[in-house]
Order: C-alpha cells, then sequence, then structure tokens
C-alpha cells in the first residue's frame, strides 16, 4: 500500500510504504524519520529521498513483529546539524495475521455484547460473567438493565462493524407541505 501520508491504520507483517513532502524541509537536503511509541515499545524508520519527496517504504519482515496496538508516531526532519518535528499523529496497527496466538479480533463492545448475551442466555463464561459494565460485574447487573444493555450494545457494534458504510443504505422519508 502506497499513500501519501502515513496511514491511519496499518497491518504488522505488511510492507508499510508513504510518500510525503514536507515544503520547507524537501529531500534531499532534509532527511525525514518516523518515529512510532506506545507505551511499551518504540521504533523508528528513515526515509528516503525521491526527488524533493521523502519515500518511506518498511518491509514486511521489519514489520513483522510490531505489536498490535495505538501507537503515536512523530515526523521529525533533519538537515544534519537542524532538527524539527514536521507532522505527528495516531496510528492503529492491526495484528499480523501470519502470526498464530491468542489474537481475539473482536472490539471491546462486540466483547462486551457476546457476553450480556451469553448471559441473558445462562451460558456465560466464569470470565464474560466477570467482565463489568460501568463498574458492576455483569453477573450482579438485573435483568431489565441487561436487557437495555444489549440494545445499547448491539447499536454501537452494528456501527462499528458497518464501518464506513454506516449510514448507507438506509431511505429517509421527507414529506414537505405547503
Amino acid at each position: 500500500m502506497t499513500a501519501s501520508k502515513i496511514p491511519s491504520e496499518l497491518i504488522a507483517g505488511d510492507t508499510w510504504a508513504w510518500t510525503t513532502e514536507y515544503g520547507d524541509y524537501p529531500a534531499p537536503t532534509w532527511a525525514a524519520t518516523v518515529y512510532l511509541r506506545s507505551a511499551g515499545s518504540k521504533t523508528s524508520f528513515a526515509a528516503v529521498a525521491n526527488g524533493s519527496s521523502q519515500s518511506f517504504s518498511v518491509p514486511a519482515a521489519t514489520t513483522a513483529d510490531i505489536a498490535p496496538g495505538r501507537y503515536q508516531w512523530t515526523t521529525r526532519v533533519s538537515d544534519g546539524v537542524n532538527v524539527f518535528t514536521v507532522d505527528s499523529g495516531w496510528v492503529e496497527v492491526k495484528a499480523n495475521p501470519a502470526i498464530a496466538g491468542n489474537y481475539d479480533p473482536r472490539s471491546p463492545a462486540r466483547k462486551l455484547l457476546d457476553a450480556v448475551q451469553a448471559t441473558l442466555q445462562q451460558k456465560a463464561s466464569a470470565d464474560q460473567l466477570a467482565m463489568s459494565i460501568g463498574g458492576r460485574s455483569i453477573s450482579r447487573i438485573p435483568l431489565p438493565e441487561l436487557l437495555d444493555w444489549e440494545t445499547r450494545l448491539k447499536t454501537q457494534v452494528a456501527t462499528e462493524e458497518a464501518g464506513s458504510k454506516s449510514g448507507l443504505g438506509r431511505n429517509i422519508g421527507v414529506r414537505f407541505k405547503r
């Protein structure tokens, strides 16, 4: 995947590639480096000059072991003497699909909805019963409130799982009166 800026989502184990320009800091005079930081790790990637642009290409072998999670990224440029931070943001690194392990791709809302539904069906595991909503264990929430939570969570999960298609395909009726 090649983008004009660091994408908002990256997949560990894929090749990450993007090209960008930093107007006042053109390549090859200025060299750019992206730093990724999370609570438990940090890494960096250097760009290669491509005309006046900076091209980042991070091989799959390098990204393969990057832990999934939310990372803050910062881009800095240097001419060998001066260093400036020129851009920053957040990126979500998704798990490497080629690595086996205890990866659960469900969102927190989906996990909670599954636990609420299992509890309502009296099929909840001990882990599901131990989950909490609003500081209370699912096992201690009264039935009417659990039903209310199920409705809320269904809406939230439907929106999350629809992603960029959220809201599409719905008919909205409008009536005009004189």
